[in-house]
């Protein structure tokens, strides 16, 4: 059971440590937590008799940062990017603290084309922590560099990209490895997460349709089926993964062969005119398995509508353990195909106003396993 909690906000200089005023009359108050994006806060105040008035009139964007509150919990800030004055009201907009990095050009060349691969995590924190240094530097600092929560293991992917100096933001480059390249973040309060996409954070308590105050749909994707996975690089260079034993051509006796054919992704983003030296098979076949993780047999998906609202009655899971990212096993007996099956949390939304307050969620499939798959290159014959 998720217990009903009264949200209060605190105006903070830059890095969250100095509080300057304790937001009074707050009448809206809704912030959220995504994967793979920037979270947003907004908070509205009455300034009719609010005590904090002339103050509220001192706050600038980019200076200062908001921090929400629910109950005891420090569940929610970041800097202010938006400030709407209107007679007997303030709305108050913020961004999570990627928002820094978002605003951060990246002024060195991060190269990690062929030989130089390194894992899409460790990048992400070689980027942060030499381009976020300069801003820890300001006085008061960012204070996002402390919280820093990156991690990686020996089967995180891979990236060969290579940027050069003034290409694009830290943001960019760590959101374009989120879209293709096989990384995952999150940011919870000052902490930036990133890890593997097909890595778990964390579980929670299993849920069902108790849970929810909407409905679950359990649907069947056979436009997701495969069982046999090839990558190229588009110069004759390819490596394949396939469902079935060596020596069977990866031929599934119930499914048959349903292929997929991707492009790699570890490329030189920077300047495609200047050769590279090629992903090898090993990389190429791994980045197959990748792809073909997840879609053995056809997927079934069970699905709660995007933003369902939990039902904080019956729900087994409290505020903190809603972290983008994290694992939930989701469990449907209510309709002809009673499926139990493992989610991803991708996004969290809370809101308190007069009416009461609201939590939804976002939930997706969590991905398969990259085991139990025969691999297959252009080096085998």
């Amino acid at each position: 059971m998720i217990p009903c909690e009264i949200h209060h906000a605190v105006i903070t200089d830059r890095g969250g440590r100095r509080a300057i005023v304790e937001l009074d009359s707050v009448s809206v108050v809704r912030w959220s937590r995504i994967r793979d994006d920037m979270s947003k806060a907004l908070v509205r105040i009455s300034t009719g008799g609010a005590k904090c008035c002339d103050i509220l009139g001192d706050l600038r964007t980019g200076r200062h940062e908001i921090v929400i509150y629910r109950g005891d919990d420090r569940v929610w800030e970041g800097p202010i990017t938006r400030l709407a004055y209107r007679p007997g009201e303030v709305e108050i907009d913020a961004r999570d603290v990627m928002f820094y990095p978002y605003r951060t050009i990246a002024r060195a060349a991060y190269n990690n084309a062929h030989p130089n691969v390194t894992t899409v995590t460790e990048r992400m924190r070689t980027m942060l922590t030499n381009e976020l240094f300069r801003k820890e530097r300001l006085d008061p600092p960012i204070n996002v560099l402390p919280y820093l929560d990156i991690r990686t293991d020996s089967q995180t992917a891979r990236t060969a990209r290579n940027t050069k100096p003034y290409q694009m933001t830290v943001w960019e480059d760590i959101d374009s490895m989120a879209a293709r390249a096989g990384l995952d973040y999150t940011v919870i309060g000052r902490r930036i997460l990133g890890w593997d996409v097909h890595h778990s954070i964390g579980q929670t308590a299993t849920l069902t349709e108790r849970d929810f105050l909407d409905e679950v749909i359990v649907t069947e994707y056979g436009m997701e089926l495969a069982t046999y996975s090839a990558v190229t690089d588009s110069e004759g260079n390819w490596g394949a993964v396939g469902i079935g034993q060596p020596g069977s051509e990866s031929i599934d006796p119930y499914y048959g062969e349903w292929e997929l054919l991707n492009t790699s992704y570890a490329e030189d983003v920077s300047d495609t005119s200047t050769p590279t030296t090629k992903p090898s098979t090993a990389e190429l076949r791994s980045q197959a398995a990748r792809n073909l993780a997840g879609r053995h047999p056809a997927p079934v998906v069970v699905r709660v509508p995007d933003n369902a609202s939990l039902d904080p009655r019956s729900t087994a899971l409290s505020i903190s353990d809603l972290c983008p990212g994290v694992w939930v096993p989701l469990r449907s007996t209510a309709t002809c195909r009673p499926v139990t099956q493992m989610q991803k949390l991708d996004r969290l939304a809370v809101e308190e106003n007069s009416q009461g307050e609201t939590i939804s969620v976002s939930l997706s499939t969590a991905p398969g396993p990259l085991s139990g798959i025969s691999t297959l290159g252009s080096d085998d014959g």
